[in-house]
């Protein structure tokens, strides 16, 4: 699977260009969060996973948009992905860890539907991780009436016609392993069977961490899993680009460097994510068409 992350870009200007995407032989496109926004519109690009609602409809598309995008993905043999946020919401001005005043009163005036306010400072420690919120109102994803809304909201982009997820923040939500049956039984509950479902477990070095995400979607990381056609893997994403400090590793990275490691990337993995960077043609290149042809999977 050959994916291309249209990110902030609006689903109306994807359109135009998806036969072009189809033609530099990518298999996919992934769109940004279409849930409601604690500030809508192009801001801080974090804006993006500072959701307020389990609903549909942004500044970068209606729900009638969005029907639209996917019949014309379905058109040209594009699979519409979308990257959903249902590990947290967006935080309030005076505090991190707490719900702002838009979030939806159904999620913000349950307090059993948070978890508590106790943010991870060890992201080795895996009860942390799982249990803990990272910097913004965390979700207490395994209450079942939370489940509940969760899965609705999966299912109302399945009947837009959706058929992928890039589950933001999978890391932070806990395994079997670790007593929470939360991804078996979400995938269970999704309304469409051979869904591309693939989740952010970024910086994580536990094998067997690894491969139990695996056993229920494609791994997005920097570590690889046991079984290689597990991973999701990238060179760059919104967050290597567009973050400062460490994280934003690639912005000081050159076009040419980007190309070149995402060709090495297309030739040893099955499954590949390319990030159009802003106002970038990259995408654009035959060396592109090149590589995903020569590794296209038979």
């Amino acid at each position: 699977m050959r994916i291309v992350q249209c990110f902030n870009w609006r689903l109306i200007d994807i359109i135009p260009n998806l036969r072009l995407i189809k033609e530099q032989e990518f298999d996919a496109v992934q769109i940004n969060p279409i849930q409601p926004l604690k500030e809508d519109g192009l801001k801080e690009w974090w804006m993006s996973y500072q959701p307020i609602a389990f609903k549909i409809g942004n500044f970068f598309g209606t729900k009638e948009e969005l029907k639209l995008f996917c019949d014309e993905c379905k058109k040209v043999g594009l699979l519409p992905i979308s990257d959903v946020v249902i590990n947290h919401m967006g935080a309030s001005l005076e505090d991190n860890l707490t719900p702002h005043q838009k979030v939806d009163p159904e999620l913000r005036n349950r307090l059993d539907f948070w978890k508590p306010k106790e943010r991870v400072q060890d992201w080795k420690n895996r009860y942390e991780v799982v249990n803990r919120c990272m910097d913004l109102p965390g979700l207490n994803v395994y209450n079942p009436m939370l489940q509940d809304k969760i899965v609705d909201f999966l299912n109302e982009l399945i009947d837009c016609g959706i058929e992928g997820f890039r589950f933001d923040a999978a890391k932070s939500i806990g395994l079997p392993s670790e007593g929470y049956n939360f991804w078996p039984e979400l995938i269970y509950r999704l309304k469409k069977y051979g869904l591309f479902l693939y989740g952010e477990v970024i910086f994580e070095e536990n094998q067997r961490v690894l491969d139990e995400y695996a056993k229920y979607m494609h791994v997005l990381g920097n570590y690889d899993t046991s079984d290689r056609s597990q991973m999701v893997k990238y060179i760059e994403t919104h967050d290597t680009y567009l973050s400062d400090g460490e994280l934003g590793y690639t912005k000081r990275m050159s076009d040419r460097e980007i190309l070149d490691i995402y060709k090495s990337l297309v030739s040893q993995y099955e499954n590949t994510l390319f990030y159009i960077r802003p106002w970038n043609d990259t995408w654009k290149s035959e060396e592109i068409k090149q590589v995903h042809t020569l590794f296209k999977k038979r």
